[in-house]
């Protein structure tokens, strides 16, 4: 193909000043030329520690956003496709949590302590930064409510719902216990003494899934392992044997002995590139159900390509991402606030560590 064929010869010429992070719901095509490939979390972790000129963002844009808000000085984020957005993170904005998290605090007895989902915009990631609250990921959100509910202080979780929801019903939190806010009003619909608030937003892609699709393909498959993403609703995460971050499901299906049955709940184009990787070890990887992220697929070899000519030619403007220096400083406290929370570490990011 000539579109591939000028990718990586243009991929050659420009050398190091250049790395491709491709998220797990980018297509085949995508993840064969990046660099490195991963959840959201993931790649924030790997695009921090490159010194490269270009970070060119496969993903949509809250992602290439964090990606800005943990570059050094001398990097440019850049996406083939700056349309490439999340439905999801579009369901809250800034004063509608500013005003949320003032009704909640005017009722409860409870601190309450913001906590953003990774999927989210950069501006909501400063905004629990400065509130002293924390970004989680699916695969430590756990760890982060415990964190605040250890010390009897409560949480407003947004945007995604279900992974809230999830996620304190795992902890053994009751329903009493968790309390969804009411987008008109912005005041919880339930208990107003609450230890969990949701946000009343979820991601189109998971939603698709449900507990007919999990019996059916039990019923045709028996002795299928079952193991969705914790962003689909707790009935069809109550019914499935096991649930975790993209990563996780990546790592555990690759692990799995062949001959092994799957199905999976999340983006197809992930659950398809899992399947066409382990058919040589006699695995069968099915998707729950046929769900595409149409974000994701916006980004294309003839975009990709495009977008490294920009960057050998020095023209980048309609490609570049960028994060205002304010919103960057108190996003990074709050994934500050994450690290420390969940591995007492760092992340490496510009003018000092994260």
């Amino acid at each position: 193909m000539e579109t591939m064929r000028r990718i990586i010869s243009l991929r050659k010429e420009l050398g190091e000043r250049v790395i491709i992070p491709a998220h797990h719901y980018q297509k085949k095509e995508i993840t064969d030329i990046a660099d490195f490939i991963g959840d959201s979390y993931r790649l924030a972790v790997d695009v921090s520690t490159s010194n490269a000129e270009y970070i060119l963002f496969c993903g949509v844009h809250f992602m290439a956003e964090g990606a800005a808000v943990l570059a050094k000085a001398h990097q440019k984020v850049v996406m083939p496709n700056l349309k490439a957005g999340c439905p999801m993170a579009d369901m809250i904005t800034y004063a509608q949590a500013e005003q949320t998290l003032e009704n909640i605090r005017n009722k409860s007895s409870r601190e309450i302590i913001p906590v953003v989902y990774m999927n989210a915009h950069a501006r909501l990631k400063a905004f629990c930064g400065q509130h002293e609250g924390s970004v989680c990921t699916s695969s430590n959100a756990r760890k982060i409510l415990e964190y605040y509910l250890s010390q009897d202080k409560g949480v407003l979780f947004f945007p995604d719902q279900h992974l809230g929801r999830n996620t304190a019903m795992d902890i053994g939190l009751s329903q009493d216990d968790i309390s969804l806010i009411d987008k008109e009003s912005l005041v919880p619909m339930g208990n107003q003494q609450a230890k969990v608030f949701l946000w009343d937003g979820s991601c189109p892609i998971h939603q698709e899934f449900n507990v007919r699709q999990i019996e059916t393909l039990r019923r045709k498959y028996p002795g299928i392992t079952v193991i969705v993403h914790p962003e689909v609703n707790s009935a069809t995460a109550l019914a499935a044997d096991m649930k975790g971050s993209t990563e996780y499901i990546y790592n555990v299906v690759s692990k799995s002995p062949p001959g092994s049955v799957w199905a999976i709940g999340t983006e197809y184009n992930f659950v398809s590139r899992l399947a066409y990787e382990y058919t040589s070890q006699g695995k069968t990887i099915l998707p729950l159900e046929t769900s595409i992220c149409t974000d994701m697929s916006m980004t294309t070899p003839e975009l990709l390509l495009e977008t490294l000519e920009q960057i050998r030619d020095g023209n980048i403007k309609n490609k570049l991402v960028t994060v205002d220096q304010k919103i960057r400083e108190d996003a990074k406290k709050a994934l500050q606030q994450m690290i420390a929370i969940v591995e007492g570490g760092t992340l490496h990011g510009n003018r000092g560590n994260l």
